[in-house]
């Protein structure tokens, strides 16, 4: 059996290979971070977003009632993406619900939404996924009251 002398041409392709899987993990572990970064950042907005949405509807019951008068009720169904506390206030003519939502970080954003009743003044807390929260205006006490619902 003879055997042929190599030439270099393996070797190279080999290098080559090497070289190359050097630079993909390079290039893998400097961009990993950043795009766990990046995808916390894209779960804030969301999360912001969701929250501004639901309170929203809120708000827009509210109003509801108060426009319709006395004996008016709406029930809104809610998806909250984490469990959240929404405080209402009232300061003369209108009325403020605040959400304080929890971002990536462990700093927090107040989500405000405003309606035009004026003597709402409570805190509500409503847990991760489907709540059901009924805004009503009795007749018979003349404010405007919130109660979630199981």
């Amino acid at each position: 059996m003879l055997f042929k002398p190599l030439d270099k041409k393996g070797q190279l392709s080999l290098e080559y290979i090497l070289s190359v899987m050097v630079v993909i993990l390079i290039i893998t572990l400097l961009s990993v971070p950043i795009l766990s970064l990046s995808i916390d950042y894209t779960n804030d907005v969301m999360d912001s977003i969701n929250a501004k949405n639901e309170l929203s509807k809120i708000t827009d019951a509210i109003d509801f009632c108060y426009i319709n008068g006395k004996g008016s009720k709406k029930t809104v169904l809610l998806d909250f993406n984490k469990d959240a506390t929404v405080r209402f206030s009232s300061n003369g003519g209108s009325g403020r619900a605040v959400l304080s939502l929890k971002l990536s970080d462990g700093s927090y954003k107040d989500i405000i939404g405003s309606y035009d009743c004026d003597n709402l003044n409570e805190n509500i807390h409503f847990s991760k996924g489907f709540n059901k929260l009924s805004v009503s205006w009795d007749e018979g006490t003349g404010s405007i009251t919130l109660s979630r619902k199981s």
